[in-house]
Parts: structure tokens; sequence; C-alpha cells
């Protein structure tokens, strides 16, 4: 039985054993298409996206920044343009040897192999920048080595085609792409427009594919022109007028502005020592970036008393023919306040207040105020023409970066506000930028309207000018007392600044010589600030001009020297730009 049993039982086994593999290879068939199903139908996109990132570089597209200009009587200049050039930029990943490959581009790269090593093993990093600002033909020897994960992106970087040109206005734009200083810094983000990206998918060797359907780009959007209210020809004769000047002086540094007085638009503003924004990382000392028209307030001295003479003209306590005794001193709060001249002890009228830059008299004026006394009454009434009226203490507003509000101290906020308030009336003890005060001048000289001060004419796609002034208040003085101050630096300039008078012109000025705080609450005794501040005026034209120049040394007083070149400007001015006499 167990013989004839045994086949039968051999058979039976045989049969299973067969089955049980085609029901595993049953089951893992269904296994094998569940998976491939759930890989290419289900996770198609998954895989997809996987695969795709193995050879996917993604970039940012640089807006054309907008372009800057400047006016040259009816047309625009251009002052910052867009140039292209390229980014030599690696991709480690692609790099097989990196030693190799450095190597091979050091020499055109300009950078050492040690360096260029060390850059191309960086294998955190898809995208490594090893040069920019490479023209197209240095670009192209760099590409045509056709290296592994070794390009050249197109960019866009600023130039400045006026070289050194009312650089601290312009500013510059840094390696980054950001604005720095001036217009650029303050008005970066309309200026930079919005960045576009675009996704390229490569090939083995990390080199962008020419045609594929899936690159992806959104495109950048162009940031806005920019024109300036600043007049090229002008800014040109200021620049090279007060150089010259700053040299021959040793000066430490110059301003000028030059103001419209009736729309307080800036024709020019010039400041040296300068640089060339094409060359900023060349700068090894960063202060000359600093404009200090607007940045660096400073006690400007007696060119305030015109200011204050304002105050008393418009609230009735003083006219020019006003009249008082001067001993040639004055005590105030136990301190004693002296001319910077000695004129001798005699009566004296507040046309000599001005034509002699007397700071008793600016002492006696402030007086007024208070009815023949420095009393709350004669601070406040100073404190609130001061910071309401001609904007002391607070930025201007004007559309570049870096301004600087100076400082105005309250009556209340010291013991010693008397004997403070005395020193203000003379422009000693209060600190303020150019700007503030060109902008101050214009509203006492123009019949009593405070323009914000601008550098910006227009800011469109186009670069259309269309500029519309800012009138901040009217009536900072009476015009009656515009008219009388006008009349009383007219006649200041006639005996103190002849060379600065034309025929047929409206000229008048005020000098200050102000002494500089040594930082521990009193004055260097040998070195001075000078200002010359004042209007010229021809047929339907005002300008306010402004010139500072910190510790000239030279001999005489330092507000001499920025007369000086006050009165070379304005004849510039008057001879190159035809501005015509007034009307007889």
């Amino acid at each position: 039985m167990s013989y004839i049993n045994t086949p039968k039982s051999y058979g039976i086994a045989a049969l299973s054993r067969v089955q049980l593999l085609r029901v595993i290879f049953i089951i893992l068939g269904a296994i094998l298409v569940s998976r491939l199903f759930y890989v290419q139908i289900i996770k198609h996109d998954y895989y997809q996206t996987q695969a795709e990132a193995e050879h996917l570089e993604q970039f940012d597209i640089t807006a054309p920044r907008g372009l800057i200009y400047m006016e040259d009587g009816s047309t625009a200049v251009p002052v910052a343009l867009n140039d292209t050039r390229y980014t030599i930029y690696a991709d480690p990943a692609y790099i097989k040897n990196a030693s190799s490959t450095a190597d091979k581009i050091s020499s055109l790269l300009g950078v050492s192999t040690q360096t260029l090593t060390k850059e191309l093993s960086t294998k955190n990093s898809q995208y490594v920048i090893l040069a920019k600002k490479f023209t197209k033909q240095q670009a192209d020897k760099i590409t045509s080595l056709q290296l592994d994960g070794v390009g050249a992106q197109q960019v866009s970087i600023r130039t400045y085609p006026q070289g050194s040109l009312a650089a601290q206005v312009i500013g510059f734009v840094n390696d980054d792409g950001q604005g720095q200083y001036g217009v650029e810094g303050y008005m970066d983000s309309s200026l930079t427009g919005k960045t576009g990206l675009e996704k390229e998918i490569t090939d083995v060797h990390g080199i962008p594919l020419a045609v594929n359907n899936n690159n992806v780009l959104v495109q950048p959007q162009a940031g806005k022109n920019v024109t300036l209210t600043l007049d090229i020809g002008m800014q040109n004769i200021i620049e090279g007028l007060l150089k010259a000047d700053v040299e021959s002086s040793k000066s430490i540094r110059g301003t000028v502005i030059l103001m419209d007085a009736n729309t307080g638009a800036i024709k020019a503003m010039a400041n040296y020592p300068t640089f060339d924004p094409n060359n900023f990382d060349q700068v090894t000392n960063d202060s000359v970036f600093m404009n200090t028209a607007i940045s660096l307030p400073y006690e400007p001295g007696s060119v305030m008393k015109p200011l204050l003479l304002g105050a008393a003209f418009t609230q009735g306590t003083a006219n020019p023919n006003t009249s008082y005794y001067d001993p040639g001193y004055v005590v105030v709060d136990g301190s004693t306040i002296i001319n910077a001249e000695n004129w001798g002890a005699k009566t004296m009228t507040l046309w000599d207040v001005i034509d002699d830059s007397l700071n008793t008299g600016a002492v006696f004026v402030l007086k007024t105020l208070g009815g023949g006394d420095i009393n709350a009454k004669a601070m406040n009434t100073w404190y609130t023409y001061l910071t309401q009226h001609y904007y002391m203490g607070q930025d201007t507003g004007i559309q570049l970066s870096g301004e600087a509000p100076g400082y105005v101290s309250s009556p209340n906020s010291s013991n010693d506000a008397v004997i403070q308030y005395a020193n203000m009336a003379f422009g000693q003890g209060i600190t303020m930028t150019p700007l503030q005060l060109t902008a101050a001048y214009a509203s006492i000289i123009n019949g009593g309207t405070y323009y914000k001060p601008s550098v910006i004419a227009s800011q469109d796609s186009n670069g259309n000018v269309s500029f519309k002034p800012t009138i901040l208040a009217k009536n900072v003085v009476s015009a009656n007392a515009s008219t009388e101050i006008r009349a009383m630096l007219q006649h200041s300039v006639g005996i103190n600044n002849p060379a600065a008078q034309r025929a047929g012109y409206d000229i008048g000025a005020k000098s200050g010589t102000a002494q500089i705080p040594n930082g521990n609450g009193g004055y260097l005794t040998n070195e001075f600030d000078g200002s010359y501040i004042g209007y010229i005026s021809g047929n339907g034209v005002l300008y306010i001009m402004m010139v500072r120049l910190d510790e000239p040394q030279t001999a005489g007083f330092a507000s001499a020297e920025a007369a000086k070149v006050w009165a070379k400007i304005d004849n510039a001015l008057i001879d190159n730009y035809a501005i015509s006499p007034k009307s007889p």
C-alpha cells in the first residue's frame, strides 16, 4: 500500500506548491501594479517635481531700476543709468574637481586658486557668486570653457555718467542693489521696482537648457524714473567755485545751496569734498558720503539776526529805524555779551545791527519781544517763531536720506534759559542745517510763505517734469516785515560785499561767523565756521543762496571767506544764465 500510494501523494504535494507559487506571483504582480499605479498616477506630480528639482536652477530677475535725471533748461539729462553686466556663479553640486576648476578660471576672475577652491567646495549651497560686474567679453571667456556647474548671469548695475556731480544728492547703489544715501537711498523702493523670478531646467552639467516648456517666468516691474529739480549747469558752476575755494582757504568742508524762493525747489546743492559714485567702494572715509547741507547741524552765528528781526517787525515791537544806546556790551544774567568788533559806545539803529552785525543789538531786539526784558514772553515768542514759523528743530521732509533735525532748546528746558536765549538771538546755542536756514530765509524774503524744500521735480515712468510746490505755512512774517528785511540785507551787501552787487538786480545777504563747540560746554578759541546767505532777484526770479565753510584757514572773519564765494557764484550765475535784470 505504501509503495502504491507514495507516487500519488507526491503528485498532490507538487501541485500544491505550483499553485502556491502562482498565488504568490499573482500577489506580487498585484502589489507591483498597485505600486506602479501609486507612483505613476497618484504620486506623479510629486515625483516629477522631485526629479526636476535635481536639475532646477532658480534666479531672481532684477527689475530695471528707475533712471534719475537732472534738469538742463527745458530738457532732462540722465545722471543715473543702468548698464548690463554679468555675475559669474557656480553650483558646487555639479563640480567634481574643485581644484581643477579653480585652476582654469582663477586668472580670468582675478581670484586666487586657493580661494576659489574653497568656494567651489561649498556643498551646502547651489549658488555661489564668484565675481560681479563682468563685461560680456569677460563673461564669454568663462562660459566658453564649458565647465560643469559654472555659469554667467546677466544683471543690471548702476552707472553715473556725470561722475561726482551732485554725488551726495544722488547717492549710489551698492553691490547688493540697495540704494545708499541721497535720492538713491530715500527713494530706493520706488526706484527698485519689483523683482521677477526665473526657474530654469538644467542638464546634468548644470547648464540651463535653451528651450524648455517647464521654465517659469515672473516678469519684473521696472522702477519709476525720477527727475530732480537741480539744474545741471548751475550745479556745475557752483561745484567748481566751491571746490576751488575750499582748497584755497584750507577749509575742512564747504556747502552751497541754491533754492527758488517762490517754490522751494532746490536748483543746486553742492558739497566738497565729494566722491565718484561709480567708485564708491574706493572711498576710504565714509564721511564724504554725508550731505552736509542736510545732515550736519551747526551753530550758524549772526545769519540768525534777520530771522529775529522778522519776528520783531511782524509783532510790531520794532522797525528798521528803532534806535537804542549801545555801550558795546550787554550783561545778561551775570554774563557779558560783546560785539565781534568794537564800534564804540553810541546810539545805534537796527540798520546798524545788520550792517555791523551787532550781538548787543540782537539782544536788544529780543528784549523788545518781552516789552524790554528777556522774560517768559520774549523767550516763548522767539521759540514759537523758531519752531512754528521757521520750522527749526525738525526735518524739512526733503526727499534725501540722512536729514538731521537740529536742536532748539525750549524756554523751560534749562535754568540758564535767559542767557541761552540771548545767545540764540545771534545764532549761538542753537543748531540747524544749511537747508533749514535756507528755507527759513526764503520765507522772510518772498513775502512770508514757507515752501517745503524739494529736490524732486517728478517721479513717473517717463520722467515727465510736473513739479508742484508744497506750501507749509503762510504769514511766516508779515509782508511789510519781508519788504523791510530785503531792503536791510541789500543795504548790507552794498557796505560789506560790494563785489556781489550787480546793476539792475536786487541782491541782499547777511554774514555769520560762529564759534564751534568744544564738546565740554564751551567753544574752541581759534576755529570758526563761516556762513553767508541772501537773495538774488532779477526779472521773474528770486533765488536764496547759502554758503557754509567749516573752519577756513584765512585771515579775518570766517564769514568773509564765505562772502567771497557767494559773490563769485552770484556773478557767474547772472553771467551764464542770462538772468534778466528787473524791469525799470
